[in-house]
């Protein structure tokens, strides 16, 4: 299955190339993803929490980079990934390419993926799945890259022998969500997906089929 997604983000090319380049950032923007390890030579270990109604699926994988273009500024990977309980496999080539726009930015992502198990009972419902999935990951990443979380400040040493202190009490230094309370530390909740997407298809259904009887 082949899938195109595009979104628009508010900063330069530059800014969004460089923040791509982080790939625990970004694993945070995705709902549902969690960055387990770093294997070194761009190879990350992952997980990707997925739940459809009662049944949770946790798929375990690994994750490569096979080409940075600075230049075109274009990334490709691969991603392949399996239910911890057997229920099915994920496998996935991507292509991201970024684009400069009078706005700021274009982010153009193509996937081909092959799904087995449980996750490919859902036949066309990936599709429309995988939409809503991307738009609060491009959601997450535009906000990321307009208003950076802060580093956490440095904690400060001990103050030397015979030196001024300063009384009162020290204002704690903001600290960076861990990965489980970002973004990637949910899990992608598919029914609620399915059933905006149905509701909404019904909708339309139901305002095209008053349009056809309504007495003229």
């Amino acid at each position: 299955m082949k899938l195109q997604h595009q979104t628009q983000v508010g900063a330069s090319p530059e800014e969004v190339w460089a923040f791509l380049q982080d790939t625990r950032a970004v694993v945070q923007c995705l709902p549902g993803a969690e960055l387990v390890d770093e294997l070194g030579d761009d190879r990350y270990e992952g997980l990707l929490h997925v739940a459809i109604g009662p049944l949770k699926m946790n798929y375990a994988g690994a994750v490569s980079v096979i080409e940075r273009d600075a230049q075109d500024r274009r990334m490709t990977l691969d991603a392949s990934g399996r239910d911890k309980r057997g229920s099915g496999a994920v496998q996935a080539h991507v292509q991201m390419q970024v684009s400069g726009t009078d706005e700021g930015s274009r982010i153009d992502v193509i996937s081909d993926l092959n799904l087995s198990g449980r996750i490919a009972s859902l036949g066309r419902g990936v599709r429309d799945v995988s939409n809503k999935m991307f738009v609060d990951f491009a959601g997450n990443l535009g906000a990321r890259i307009q208003a950076p979380i802060p580093e956490p400040a440095p904690t400060p040493a001990s103050t030397p022998t015979g030196s001024a202190v300063t009384t009162g009490t020290p204002r704690p230094a903001p600290s960076r969500p861990t990965l489980t309370e970002a973004a990637g530390g949910s899990e992608i909740k598919v029914m609620p997906l399915v059933w905006s997407i149905t509701r909404e298809r019904v909708a339309d259904f139901l305002d095209r089929l008053s349009a056809r009887v309504r007495p003229r």
